[in-house]
């Protein structure tokens, strides 16, 4: 999702007010934000596959895992409102359960 928005989502939902459909977009404002962000940079995406078995282990999967452990520590200290716990409890079920085939699962 991450990296659809940055590629052009982030544009067409700016246009539409935020809005997609009619409806207003999950998070906006942070989407708001991260639009502000980025809009004078260069940004370069690509989609790297975050589970794969240690004979397809590189540089750029090592620096995932760094990233997402990362994430991870950071999550761990944010005091969420329990709708925040909620939405990043059905985002980790939804990793898991999907065994964790990242967007081709979607």
């Amino acid at each position: 999702m991450v990296a659809n928005a940055l590629w052009g989502w982030l544009q067409q939902w700016k246009q539409n007010n935020w809005q997609r459909r009619g409806k207003p977009i999950w998070a906006a404002a942070l989407w708001q934000d991260i639009a502000a962000r980025v809009e004078n940079l260069v940004v370069k995406v690509h989609h790297v596959d975050a589970h794969v078995p240690k004979s397809r282990d590189t540089e750029e999967h090592q620096n995932n895992q760094q990233v997402d452990q990362a994430a991870k520590m950071e999550v761990a200290q944010v005091d969420l409102d329990w709708q925040h716990k909620g939405e990043l409890f059905i985002a980790w079920w939804a990793h898991d359960t999907s065994g964790h085939q990242g967007r081709d699962a979607t």
